[in-house]
């Protein structure tokens, strides 16, 4: 069983941290994006939700983001140097804005006075206490980081697909299972 990516193909920890996380970031986004509808000062269940899944899942994605970072980014046969770089450089955009997510979440939490709590399973208080203009810098940027994590998202995608159903090579089956050939 390959475990580990090689320089054509993804093995198992990388695809199974790729759908684990994508789905732990798409269920935080839909749960981010329906609060925002709650008039502030109401309570919000959706808040205490959101805060909890990215607070039991935190080491996770950033499993997800090193272990990137430390693997090789497979090539496709045949594809150029500019497709194989661009695609590489969306990534890691996609994975600087989710780390930067990583960093603002708590921090906005914390510089608002509050700990970050998990399903009341467990409870991190917060090191520097309330700090109005530390939490807009931190909302603000958690708010750039989800519409660029959006944006990159779609065209990873569109990306997927048009290899799917125009390039028809191994990309997308790659995301699926690792290449039978050991390279």
């Amino acid at each position: 069983m390959q475990w580990s990516d090689t320089k054509t193909g993804y093995g198992w920890v990388s695809i199974l941290l790729h759908w684990v996380v994508a789905l732990i970031i798409i269920t935080l986004w839909g749960i981010g994006d329906w609060m925002q509808g709650i008039p502030e000062g109401e309570p919000n269940t959706l808040v205490d939700l959101h805060i909890s899944i990215a607070a039991s899942t935190w080491l996770l994605i950033w499993a997800r983001i090193l272990w990137r970072i430390r693997s090789a980014h497979p090539r496709l046969k045949g594809q150029g140097s500019f497709s194989h770089n661009l695609a590489k450089c969306l990534h890691h955009l996609l994975l600087l804005a989710v780390a930067l997510m990583l960093i603002s979440g708590p921090t906005m939490v914390w510089s608002a006075g509050h700990p970050v709590e998990a399903f009341g399973l467990f409870s991190i208080s917060s090191p520097f206490g309330e700090l109005p203009w530390l939490n807009g810098v931190a909302a603000t940027v958690h708010g750039v980081c989800a519409d660029v994590i959006i944006v990159v998202t779609l065209l990873h995608v569109c990306g997927a697909f048009k290899h799917l159903m125009f390039n028809d090579d191994e990309t997308f089956i790659r995301m699926l299972m690792p290449p039978r050939n050991k390279d």
